[in-house]
């Protein structure tokens, strides 16, 4: 048995991956400000407290700590929220490590959209950040978890867009589409990196059996928006005929945010493929026939 510290464990990852870890027989503690029931830990990183009781039984990290990127448009001071949301918390963390003589290692969500966008060449994990927010968000958030390096082995793993029912962006946008208004956004022919929720938190575990270390993206694929909104629609059996959603429009409601839906990423996930990790959904047709027969 190993006993997990996860921070952000109340989003929607840290939910499915801590019940992953509970049935495989793991304790999980969850970091929160707010406790409610066993197993959660009171924090708060702006003011430099921890409750250290249990700290001594980590084994593991899993940070997920982070405010929403698409809550609200990024406003300079919602900016500067975001950043000290993933930093602060983690340099929080490593000054606590001396409380955790256990701890063997260390893993980071991060993400995917750190390599600025480009319609054409698929993204190694290798190649340089970009010059946008976003990048110089995961550029900071990255440097704090490699702190991390003196004290355990770290794994970042890049989060595409998780595709899951239960909340993030797709239970948003599976609210649209049933309402039969599903259209593309933008041009429509702008790839998007996906990945489904069950395959990201096989690919936390895999990392932490295998101790594996360094950045991966953490993606089955990509498809262009106009597949994405085209197969949802089919599969939730909505129909699919409103024209595209003008960038302007976006732009106008969503600000400098508007270019998560209308920039194009392509990803590779060959690096971690390549230690041995195999992806359970191999298309996104699949993905989302299961979420949307689960949910029928």
């Amino acid at each position: 048995m190993t006993t997990f510290l996860i921070s952000g464990g109340r989003g929607l990852v840290g939910k499915s991956l801590s019940q992953m870890l509970r049935r495989q027989g793991h304790k999980v503690y969850k970091l929160t400000r707010y406790p409610k029931r066993k197993g959660h830990i009171q924090w708060n990183p702006e003011k430099q407290f921890i409750d250290d009781k249990y700290l001594h039984e980590v084994d593991v990290i899993i940070n997920l700590a982070g405010a929403n990127i698409g809550e609200r448009k990024w406003s300079d001071k919602r900016k500067i929220e975001l950043i000290n949301s993933r930093v602060n918390s983690i340099n929080f963390l490593r000054s606590s490590v001396a409380k955790m003589p256990n701890l063997n290692y260390y893993i980071s969500a991060s993400g995917i959209n750190c390599y600025g966008y480009n319609m054409h060449t698929e993204k190694l994990e290798s190649d340089d950040y970009g010059d946008d927010f976003l990048s110089k968000l995961v550029q900071e958030w990255e440097h704090a978890s490699n702190s991390f390096q003196d004290v355990c082995p770290v794994a970042i793993l890049r989060i595409a867009m998780v595709v899951d029912k239960k909340g993030g962006a797709l239970q948003k946008i599976m609210k649209t589409v049933r309402l039969g208004l599903g259209s593309p956004l933008g041009s429509g022919q702008q790839y998007l990196p996906w990945i489904h929720i069950k395959d990201l938190c096989r690919m936390f575990v895999y990392c932490i059996e295998h101790k594996k270390e360094g950045v991966y993206n953490a993606a089955n694929g990509y498809v262009s928006n106009k597949e994405f909104m085209r197969t949802l629609s089919k599969k939730m059996k909505r129909p699919f005929f409103f024209p595209a959603i003008p960038r302007s429009i976006l732009s106008l409601f969503l600000g400098e945010m508007s270019t998560m839906l209308t920039e194009s990423l392509k990803v590779s996930n060959e690096k971690i493929k390549n230690t041995g990790f195999e992806f359970f959904h191999l298309n996104f047709d699949s993905a989302i026939a299961e979420i949307v027969q689960k949910e029928s």
